[in-house]
C-alpha cells in the first residue's frame, strides 16, 4: 500500500521529535523506505533516509527523511527532519508501512469472504479511533461503529432520535451542499451537527448515493485521516453495489471471475470446473478488455451502463468493474468470432465513448484467464505512456517496450548493455569513428557485409576495416547468436536511454 506524505509525518510524529517538515509540491503517493546511496539513480515516488547532506534529494517526486546532522539549509518538496538515529527511523518506516499494508489485506479478505459492511467499519475503527459511519444521502443509516463515544444528543443517525429539524438545517447549509457535491474528502465544521467530521461522498452511476463519515470525539481530526478515510470508501462501495446488484453474488459468472483476478490462493481447478458449469468450457478460446474510464466518462456514461452495454452486444461476454476499470471477459468461441473482428467492431464504441482500451492475448482454456488480465492492463498502461495519442492498445504491439522497461526496473539500460558496445561508444566520441552506426546497420541487415556498405554509402574494402576495428573493440568475432541479439537489443536499451535525458518540451 502506498501512503501519503501528511500520514507518514503524523505517524512519525508519535514516535520521534520532527524537528522540521516541509510538504509542499507534488508529494505523491510513497513506496516503502530506501537508503540513499549517491551512486544510484533515484527513484520518483520513494521514501528515503540519509545521514548526510544530500542536494539531489531536493525534488518534489520523492520524500526525504534527514537525520542527524544532514538537514539542507532549505527544504524543498516533501521533507521531514528527525531527530534519531538512521537504523530506529528505517525501522520505524517499514513498520509503518507494515502497519497500514496489513489493515489494506484485512480489508480485502472481507470482500474475498464476501463481509459486510460493518465488518469494513469494525476493523477500520482501532485506526481512526473515532466513530465511524456509512449514511445513505436521505439520511438511512446502513452501519456504524463508536458511536457509543458520541454524547446521547449529538447521536444524530440514532433510528430512535427526532432529528428532523437538525436534517433541514443540514440540507439549507451551503458548506453542506458543497460537500455533497465533493469528490475529495471533505472536513464538514461543528457549527450544526456539534461535531466536526471527515467525509467521502460514495458515488454510483455518476451519484453520490451515501457517504461515508469520521465523526471527532476520541481524538482530534488530522490531515491523514480524510486521506485513510478515501481508501476506506471503495470497500465500502463494492460492498453496496453488492448488495444492490444480485450479480455480484460469488456463485455468479461476475463473482467468479472477480474471485480469479483478486484472489490468488483461489482453487483454480474448482475455478474451472465453476466456468465449465457455467458453459465458459476449459476448451474454448478467451480474451481480456480492459478500459480505462476518465472522469468525463464517468458523468457521460457510468461504469455500470457500459458493462451492460457489451453484455447486451456480446452474449458470451462478462464485464465488471474491478478496481475503478472496467474488465471484460470475451468467449471468442462461443461468439464465433475472433479477437481482431470483437475489436474492430468495438473501436467505434471505445473512441465515441472516450475509453481507453487494452486488448490481451486470445488464449484457451481457463488457466490464463488472471494473466490475460495482466496482458490486457500492460498493453492500456505501455500502450498509453508509448503512443497516448491512440485509444486501443494490444499487448502483442507493447511486448517489446514491455521487455525493455522490465529489464530496466533495476537498474539503467546503460548498466544492463553489453560492456563491449560501450566501449566502442567511447571509442567513437574520442577518435570521431562511427563505428557504432556501422555496427548497427550490420545487424539491421542480417550480417550481409554487401548491403551493410550499400545502406552505409562506403566501398565494401571500407566496411570490412571497419569490422575489424569494431570486431576487436568488442573482443569479439562476432558468430554468437546470443551475442548478436544481445548487441541488437543494447542498442535500444541505449536509445532509451539517451531519450530519457533529452529535455521534456
Amino acid at each position: 500500500m502506498e501512503l501519503s506524505v501528511e500520514l507518514l509525518l503524523e505517524t512519525l510524529q508519535e514516535q520521534f521529535s520532527v524537528t522540521d517538515y516541509h510538504l509542499e509540491g507534488g508529494c505523491p503517493l510513497l513506496g516503502r523506505p530506501l537508503l540513499y546511496a549517491p551512486d544510484e539513480p533515484l527513484l520518483p515516488g520513494q521514501v528515503y533516509l540519509t545521514k548526510q547532506r544530500a542536494p539531489a534529494l531536493c525534488r518534489e517526486d520523492l520524500c526525504a527523511i534527514y537525520l542527524e546532522g544532514s538537514v539542507p539549509e532549505k527544504l524543498v518538496g516533501c521533507s521531514i527532519c528527525l531527530d534519531a538515529e538512521l537504523a530506529a527511523a528505517f525501522n520505524a518506516v517499514q513498520k509503518i508501512f507494515d502497519r497500514f499494508d496489513q489493515w489494506e489485506d484485512r480489508l480485502e479478505q472481507i470482500l474475498i469472504r464476501h463481509g459486510t459492511i460493518q465488518d469494513l467499519l469494525n476493523t477500520a475503527h482501532p485506526l481512526f479511533q473515532n466513530p465511524l459511519m456509512v449514511m445513505g444521502m436521505d439520511f438511512t443509516l446502513v452501519a456504524q461503529v463508536g458511536e457509543e463515544d458520541l454524547p446521547a444528543e449529538q447521536r444524530i443517525f440514532d433510528p430512535d432520535t427526532d432529528s428532523m429539524d437538525l436534517f433541514n438545517a443540514l440540507e439549507q447549509d451551503e458548506t453542506y451542499q458543497q460537500m455533497q457535491r465533493s469528490r475529495e474528502p471533505f472536513l464538514y465544521p461543528a457549527h450544526i451537527m456539534g461535531w466536526r467530521s471527515w467525509n467521502v461522498n460514495i458515488v454510483n452511476r455518476g451519484y453520490s448515493t451515501h457517504r461515508l463519515i469520521l465523526a471527532e470525539t476520541s481524538r482530534s481530526l488530522r490531515v491523514s485521516d480524510g486521506w485513510l478515510l478515501s481508501r476506506l470508501a471503495p470497500y465500502v462501495g463494492y460492498l453496496l453495489e453488492w448488495e444492490q446488484d444480485p450479480s455480484q453474488s460469488g456463485n455468479s459468472l461476475h463473482g467468479l471471475f472477480r474471485r480469479i483476478l483478486s484472489d490468488r490462493t483461489a482453487d483454480y481447478i474448482e475455478m474451472s470446473r465453476q466456468l465449465s458449469r457455467l458453459d465458459w468450457k476449459e476448451e474454448d478460446t478467451y480474451f481480456c478488455l480492459v478500459f480505462k474510464v476518465t472522469y468525463l466518462d464517468k458523468k457521460k456514461l457510468a461504469a455500470n451502463v457500459i458493462c451492460s452495454h457489451i453484455e447486451k452486444t456480446y452474449h458470451y461476454s462478462c464485464s465488471f468493474l474491478y478496481q475503478e476499470d472496467i474488465v471484460t471477459f470475451f468467449d471468442a468461441t462461443k461468439e464465433g468470432k475472433d479477437l481482431d473482428t470483437i475489436a474492430g467492431e468495438m473501436k467505434y464504441f471505445i473512441r465515441e465513448s472516450f475509453l481507453k482500451a487494452g486488448y490481451s492475448r486470445a488464449m484457451q482454456g481457463h488457466s490464463n484467464l488472471r494473466r490475460q488480465y495482466v496482458q490486457a492492463c500492460v498493453a492500456l498502461d505501455v500502450g498509453s505512456r508509448i503512443r497516448p495519442y491512440l485509444w486501443i492498445h494490444h499487448f502483442n504491439s507493447v511486448v517489446f517496450p514491455y521487455l525493455l522497461e522490465q529489464s530496466t526496473r533495476r537498474l539503467p539500460g546503460y548498466m544492463v548493455s553489453h560492456e563491449g558496445l560501450l566501449a566502442l561508444q567511447r571509442h567513437d566520441a574520442a577518435q570521431h569513428t562511427e563505428y557504432m552506426k556501422t555496427l548497427r546497420v550490420y545487424l539491421d541487415q542480417n550480417l550481409n557485409a554487401m548491403q551493410t556498405a550499400k545502406e552505409l554509402f562506403i566501398h565494401r574494402s571500407t566496411f570490412l576495416y571497419r569490422l575489424e576495428k569494431i570486431k576487436e573493440i568488442l573482443d569479439s568475432r562476432l558468430d554468437d547468436p546470443d551475442e548478436l541479439v544481445y548487441l541488437a537489443l543494447s542498442f535500444r536499451l541505449l536509445d532509451n536511454e539517451q531519450k530519457k535525458q533529452e529535455p521534456q518540451n
